[in-house]
């Protein structure tokens, strides 16, 4: 990664920094995320690479693979600790579970489906 680039607004020399990342109101805390501020008109961004690690980062790091399990007559999958007390789920609670391609399901929690 390049420690100095060309600002894309002003074209001024922009530094390479890292900074702590909060991501979903604080619940995914990414430490040293890099980026650069321009040092002529005060400008932060990111570069397509710097953000296509920060994608694959979150994939990795802050993905939790369960196993299905029998409940009953249907299946269920559990939810790690960590994400309990993140989202302060609580039993009998309800989410929706949204099914996006064959391959993907995306879950909300405490909203209305």
């Amino acid at each position: 990664m390049e420690k100095e680039i060309k600002c894309h607004l002003c074209g001024g020399n922009s530094i390479l920094k890292f900074e702590e990342l909060a991501l979903n109101e604080g619940k995914l805390i990414i430490k040293d995320s890099p980026y650069y501020k321009c040092l002529k008109c005060g400008e932060s961004f990111s570069t397509s690479e710097q953000m296509q690690e920060l994608s694959e980062q979150i994939n990795t790091k802050f993905s939790f693979k369960r196993p299905i399990i029998n409940a009953g007559r249907s299946l269920a999958i559990t939810l790690p600790s960590d994400i309990v007390q993140a989202y302060k789920l609580k039993k009998g609670e309800k989410i929706c579970i949204i099914p996006e391609n064959n391959k993907t399901l995306r879950i909300k929690v405490k909203q209305a489906c």
